[in-house]
């Protein structure tokens, strides 16, 4: 049976370098998806569901849900702090706020931390010393970086490191404490960015290396007033944006959550207030999600990208009339590799 964790490619003859998740090659796939039913108000996700309250598409195609469950399996956890001039005046409160997530954590979870601009670096490899993490996050709080920030390149680079969990099918999730904007590669910013990569990795790349390995990507964003000011100016004013896009300052403000979409991972806008506890709900969210199994019926080739679409069935909503009423929603990933 060739398990594949909804993101792990079945053509592949061995895991990839350095990964934790086993590969086995038989007659028979299983396609494991997770998935997290979670409501507009932040209510607690509901517990209860089954197989047959899902309803589940491959590339358009029904698929026959062989198995629901839902398990709290350990997590394997790469937090990553943007370093850039607009997240300086947050940094210190973003720390904390990871500072706490970490003493929520249980004993099996495992926590590896970097920071960003242009380029990640490794402050911590994966462990479960909170004291090694501590001094890491602290580490991070101190640092600074006047470089772009190249977010697909950070993805992929980030991407490689969880994949270097050391315990086994864990959830691995890239947890980003951000002000929640990137730069586009463009010669300026490459002018102001000398420590990123000379050939930097692109959007597909890193979409790639998300689904083919299983990766979450969640984040908890920050909005400096600098951020926030520069955003506002950057949308009201025409000439700016004009600007902006012939000189290549213009900045993205969607692209973590696109991620954190793709890849069914919830993210956070905090007010600084209550981010801390929302931020430990999100995690365990991201441990105690479903997990459905599938054998699937599409015609993806090998190597080929297949499509997934979870909704709840007909059944559902009659039983459940809350999911409608409440504004439920489901986040998983949008598809695998086959």
């Amino acid at each position: 049976m060739t398990v594949l964790f909804a993101g792990i490619a079945a053509g592949e003859q061995q895991p990839p370098a350095g990964s934790s998740i086993p590969l086995i090659q038989a007659n028979t796939e299983l396609v494991l998806v997770d998935a997290l039913v979670t409501d507009a108000n932040n209510n607690p996700p509901i517990a209860t569901l089954n197989a047959s309250d899902f309803q589940l598409t491959e590339n358009g195609s029904p698929q026959t849900i062989s198995s629901c469950s839902r398990n709290a399996l350990p997590l394997s956890i790469v937090m990553l702090f943007d370093l850039t001039d607009s997240v300086q005046s947050q940094l210190k409160a973003l720390s904390t706020q990871a500072l706490e997530v970490l003493s929520h954590l249980r004993p099996e979870d495992e926590v590896a931390v970097m920071t960003f601009s242009s380029t990640t670096h490794l402050l911590q490899p994966f462990t479960r010393d909170h004291a090694a993490i501590s001094d890491a996050i602290q580490q991070a709080a101190r640092n600074h970086s006047k470089e772009a920030t190249f977010i697909d390149e950070v993805v992929y680079e980030s991407a490689q490191e969880a994949q270097r969990a050391t315990t086994p099918h864990s959830r691995r999730v890239l947890l980003f404490f951000t002000d929640g904007t990137s730069d586009p590669p463009t010669p300026l910013t490459r002018k102001i960015s000398p420590s990123a990569p000379k050939a930097l990795h692109s959007q597909a790349e890193a979409q790639r290396n998300l689904l083919a390995h299983g990766v979450t990507v969640s984040a908890v964003i920050e909005r400096s007033a600098l951020t926030s000011a520069t955003l506002i100016e950057q949308n009201v004013n025409p000439l700016d944006t004009l600007l902006g896009f012939a000189v290549g300052y213009r900045i993205h403000s969607k692209d973590f959550q696109h991620f954190a979409e793709m890849t069914g991972g919830p993210y956070l806008r905090g007010n600084g207030k209550d981010s801390a506890q929302r931020m430990i709900q999100i995690i365990d969210e991201l441990r105690n999600r479903y997990t459905l199994g599938y054998r699937p019926d599409s015609s993806c080739a090998a190597g080929e990208f297949c499509r997934i679409a979870l909704r709840f069935s007909p059944g559902a909503l009659k039983q459940y009339p809350e999911l409608k009423a409440r504004h439920f929603r489901i986040e998983t990933r949008t598809g695998y590799y086959r």
